[in-house]
């Protein structure tokens, strides 16, 4: 999955650009609930629908990044689609509030969506004021079949507010393994900036891991930043650890990053996500890196 450079869609902005980047790890298992529950996949679904998800939430005062922070599953943006329309409203937490439908979309010109993936833009007075993409993405090479992605940006009183969220078909609670543990194999999605407005995409060598216990009810993550710029060598940002919970009765999960090595001791950061499909066989979550000489945020997703 692929998001546009926002720098050509927000005229003093930040460049925020996704790129999905692949790594990998095992699969594992837990005990499955008796009898399962039908779980319908995301291309298979048909009339209105609404999403909830997990995600982060930043603003863009001046072209800087500030004011990161985590909303953990089911307090994070709802997405509601509604078919008639082609239309999707958003809602976050803090009350903003924007609909995005295909009928009145104008795409910046040679813009593409990627695959899976829809993209929807508004403009007020012939200036883009929103923008909305949403779909499935992949790890190595296959779209997920119950995880999606989205990133939604709002103007508000003039300053670009951000969202990234992680939604889809959650897995049921009475389906959430309750024992064994599971590695997930990754793909990571991004951009980074060096502290001094330099914003770059998530450099291929950019790279993930994500396990669960599930009898612990605990998860771990690995994160390695990598930035890219107009085809210079990779700027290596470091990489970071992180350690979290699954939430009692819930699909979700949260937690801390923390930089491995001491040289970058001044980032921090949080994540927040969710399991969906049967099993917990997809998950998926938003990340946020602060402190020091930079800022990042993106998404891991992954497969058993």
């Amino acid at each position: 999955m692929g998001m546009p450079d926002m720098k050509r869609c927000l005229a003093g902005g930040s460049a925020i650009a996704l790129g999905l980047l692949l790594s990998g790890c095992g699969g594992g298992g837990g005990t499955a609930s008796t009898p399962p529950p039908t779980y319908t996949k995301l291309a298979d679904l048909t009339g209105n629908r609404t999403f909830q998800s997990a995600g982060i939430h930043f603003t863009v005062p001046s072209g800087n990044r500030s004011g990161f922070s985590i909303q953990k599953y089911g307090a994070g943006v709802t997405i509601a689609y509604n078919a008639a329309n082609d239309s999707y409203t958003l809602t976050a937490p803090d009350g903003a509030n924007e609909t995005f439908s295909s009928s009145t979309s104008t795409p910046p010109a040679g813009f593409t969506p990627a695959p899976n993936q829809q993209a929807f833009f508004n403009s007020t007075n012939g200036n883009l004021s929103g923008f909305f993409t949403f779909g499935a993405p992949s790890v190595n090479g296959v779209p997920l079949s119950y995880t999606a992605v989205g990133a939604w940006l709002h103007l508000q009183s003039g300053v670009p507010s951000l969202y990234y969220a992680v939604a889809g078909i959650p897995t049921v609670a009475s389906d959430m393994p309750r024992s064994g543990t599971a590695n997930y194999q990754t793909s990571i999605a991004g951009s980074v900036d060096n502290g001094s407005g330099v914003q770059m995409n998530l450099d291929p060598t950019s790279s993930a891991t994500f396990s669960a216990n599930f009898g612990a009810g605990t998860v771990a993550t690995t994160i390695h930043v990598a930035g890219q710029q107009n085809g210079l060598p990779p700027q290596d940002f470091g990489s970071f650890s992180g350690s979290g919970t699954i939430a009692s009765g819930s699909p979700g999960f949260s937690g801390t990053l923390a930089p491995t090595a001491s040289g970058s001791a001044a980032v921090n950061g949080e994540f927040a996500g969710g399991f969906f499909g049967p099993q917990a066989k997809e998950m998926g979550y938003s990340w946020y890196l602060s402190g020091g000489s930079m800022n990042a945020e993106g998404f891991v997703t992954g497969t058993k």
